[in-house]
């Protein structure tokens, strides 16, 4: 509703039922020839259309919470007023009824929010309920330049001052991160979150990371990631943690729950600084691509963040050159050719591949300067 009354595009579409939802989700997907999805215990359902569309169907419901950041009792059936009043700000507290009249039902004046652009929490324990909501109010003031109003503010500073986010599962923390990194204005979203005392709140090693510096790289990533579609929210955290040590990193790997290769990729983080530090515009292409491999997308987009421009773009270079590559020139090339099977077989394949990175011979020459390079070795072994 409230995309639709902005003129926004609207992302997805929820309708709320103040009946069975479950039976009518079955019933609509079956006339919809959708795929239906349900979660009981909230009393939703998640249809998918044909063409790949989603539609959430919910039953309407109360909420309790139990402690701050602790998911919700979910009491059923309930009203659609009821239904909107346990929503966060006003303007996600509306509704269209679509039968019979059409009604806009407005209860807390979220029109009239949306006209000013004003973020109003429905009421002062909200944050205290569900700690997230903040996070959720960074990113509507990102995306539509809504500013929180004064009884807002005040009760997400008493959330902040009362540790309401110290309940909060590192999973959930780290969904709400990688929503704001996947919309525009990264750096400005950083800077709220900063203003609001929330970065300390998430994890206190952010809040060292905060300030003009981060937010510069942040944008400066924003930038380069329109040439870099493969990198990911990661990225952004990474040129947000900026200088941080390995201690601080490690808490900030606890604080959100990382794992797998996300989380290594933040431990390591202080060596990716060393390996891609200033000078890069100083080395030939085969030693910057020595010194990339392995590396991901996100690693090379927060690094490059950090570099002088002549070392960003000798690094844009060299990885053009490194993806360009040329015929693939394998061991079994230079047994066929009559090297013997051994150890120089693979120098030689290095410095054949150094040789065409650096530009010192091209792809078509490259089995001829490898043969080259193998007898030689093997004559200076007989030797």
């Amino acid at each position: 509703m409230r995309d639709l009354l902005a003129g926004h595009p609207v992302r997805d579409v929820d309708l709320v039922v103040e009946a069975d939802a479950a039976g009518f989700s079955r019933e609509l997907a079956g006339s919809l020839a959708a795929a239906a999805r349900p979660h009981d215990r909230f009393g939703t359902a998640v249809l998918t259309l044909p063409g790949g569309d989603r539609l959430d169907v919910a039953a309407a419901r109360r909420e309790a919470y139990a402690s701050p950041g602790a998911l919700p009792t979910v009491t059923l059936p309930a009203t659609i007023a009821e239904d909107l009043a346990r929503r966060d700000f006003t303007v996600n507290a509306m509704a269209l009824e679509l039968s019979p009249g059409r009604r806009l039902v407005d209860p807390y004046g979220g029109v009239r929010d949306l006209a000013r652009g004003t973020l109003r929490v429905l009421h002062p324990a909200s944050f205290a309920d569900d700690p997230t909501r903040a996070l959720r109010a960074v990113r509507y003031a990102n995306r539509y330049g809504f500013r929180p109003d004064s009884q807002t503010r005040r009760a997400l500073a008493r959330a902040v001052e009362t540790g309401a986010f110290d309940g909060v599962s590192g999973d959930r923390l780290r969904r709400e991160l990688v929503k704001i990194f996947s919309e525009p204005g990264r750096a400005a979203a950083v800077g709220l979150l900063r203003r609001l005392g929330l970065d300390a709140a998430i994890a206190p090693p952010l809040a060292k990371a905060t300030g003009e510096a981060a937010r510069r790289r942040l944008r400066r990533v924003e930038a380069l990631a329109r040439a870099e579609p493969l990198a990911g929210w990661l990225a952004y955290l990474l040129a947000w943690a900026g200088e941080l040590g390995p201690a601080d990193l490690g808490r900030l790997a606890d604080r959100l729950g990382l794992a797998g290769s996300e989380r290594a990729r933040l431990l390591g983080w202080p060596a990716t600084r060393r390996r891609l530090g200033r000078g890069l515009a100083r080395l030939r292409v085969s030693e910057i691509a020595r010194r990339i491999g392995g590396l991901s997308p996100d690693e090379l987009l927060a690094a490059s963040a950090r570099m002088p421009a002549p070392d960003r773009r000798a690094l844009r270079i060299a990885r053009r050159r490194i993806d360009r590559g040329g015929p693939s020139l394998r061991g079994a090339d230079l047994i066929a050719a009559g090297v013997a099977p051994g150890e120089a077989i693979g120098r030689a394949l290095s410095r054949t591949r150094d040789a065409i990175l650096d530009g010192r011979i091209t792809p078509r020459e490259a089995l001829a300067f490898a043969l080259r390079l193998a007898e030689k070795s093997a004559a200076g072994a007989r030797g």
